[in-house]
């Protein structure tokens, strides 16, 4: 069947009435990329944020830096190269494995690091690129790690393992309690390129010199109750803390935390009895009955020089070593409250 010129422009036009004129422009569409991309770069930083939180679990984020689209499949794309890292800090050495978390570094403010990273590059998948920086709890790109203490962009990192000397000076007006990291970003090409960053060290912010007892047990003693809730409106029936090592905390608590690469890092395994349930962002409850996982033994094992928390628990039995057995037992019941 023909179609003669004045029957198919008829058609055209009714096609054309049909459609309705177009849903956006093209300044709407700018600005919904500009959006993509402030989204992009939130999110990232959003979960950065909480792996700091955690004190750098072993998360690594794919980037999409480039601007490059990804085609749409049904599989999940590979994961990102696994590099692994040996991190120097002024004379102290820790393993970063490629699964493994980011590790601890007590610092002072104004302390001169002075640190190598070894980056060992598996497989046979050269890296295009890599950058190291300090972070501050935010992952979004090498363009924000203030320093950028180190950059190998000019020749691919081949197989193998490759050294970076660093220096850095720790801010002196960061408070004890707050953190920095020294994070790793790198890129690669192929198949599948992309750009992925870590967390590689976190550098915890202690006090100068040693802190009084008195102080360092009303600490103790206010992390501890502000990590639970007491649910039948009393009190804790006692608190007590003993200074000790990695190694045999988790040895008390039947521990798996893997924060501390020296088994002989010293640190405070602090108990408390009561009627527990760990802390959220909801109203404190009346009663434990439907407040989620409860215990009347709170267990906690926290760096003794930063205080972080390496180990957290609740149980409903005391652990089986007596804390007596491990040293002079501190009682932070009331610890000048």
């Amino acid at each position: 069947m023909s179609i003669d010129e004045r029957d198919l422009r008829s058609r055209l036009a009714e096609s054309a009435a049909l459609a309705g004129p177009p849903r956006f422009t093209a300044e709407d569409l700018a600005a919904r990329v500009r959006r993509i991309r402030r989204g992009r770069r939130w999110r990232a930083g959003i979960i950065a944020a909480v792996s700091a939180a955690a004190v750098a679990s072993a998360v690594v984020i794919p980037l999409t830096l480039g601007g490059t689209s990804q085609p749409v499949t049904g599989q999940p794309p590979p994961p990102p190269p696994g590099l692994s890292y040996t991190v120097t800090v002024n004379g102290q050495t820790r393993a970063v494995p490629a699964t493994g978390r980011a590790q601890l570094f007590a610092v002072t403010p104004g302390e001169r690091l002075t640190m190598t990273v070894e980056v060992t590059v598996p497989g046979r998948r050269a890296m295009t690129a890599l950058w190291l920086g300090i972070t501050n709890g935010v992952l979004s790109g090498h363009a924000d790690m203030e320093p950028l203490l180190a950059a190998s962009t000019r020749a691919p990192l081949r197989p193998g393992t490759h050294r970076f000397a660093l220096r850095w000076t720790v801010p002196g007006g960061l408070r004890p309690g707050t953190s920095r990291q020294l994070s790793v970003q790198w890129s690669w090409r192929g198949p599948e390129p992309g750009n992925a960053e870590r967390v590689v060290a976190d550098f915890a912010v202690s006090r100068p010199g040693a802190a009084a007892p008195a102080a360092v047990m009303r600490q103790l003693r206010a992390r501890a109750l502000h990590a639970v809730r007491i649910c039948d409106g009393a009190g804790p029936a006692w608190i007590r803390a003993v200074r000790t090592t990695f190694s045999k905390a988790m040895t008390a608590t039947r521990g798996g935390n893997d924060l501390a690469a020296q088994a002989t890092d010293p640190v405070y395994l602090v108990l408390m009895k009561g009627h527990f349930t760990f802390r959220d962002s909801g109203p404190a409850p009346q009663s434990c009955a439907h407040a989620g996982p409860a215990g009347h033994y709170f267990t906690a094992v926290f760096d003794a020089a930063t205080l972080v928390t390496l180990e957290a628990g609740l149980g409903n039995r005391p652990p089986q070593v007596s804390l007596q057995t491990l040293g002079p037992v501190l009682n932070l019941t009331q610890a000048n409250k």
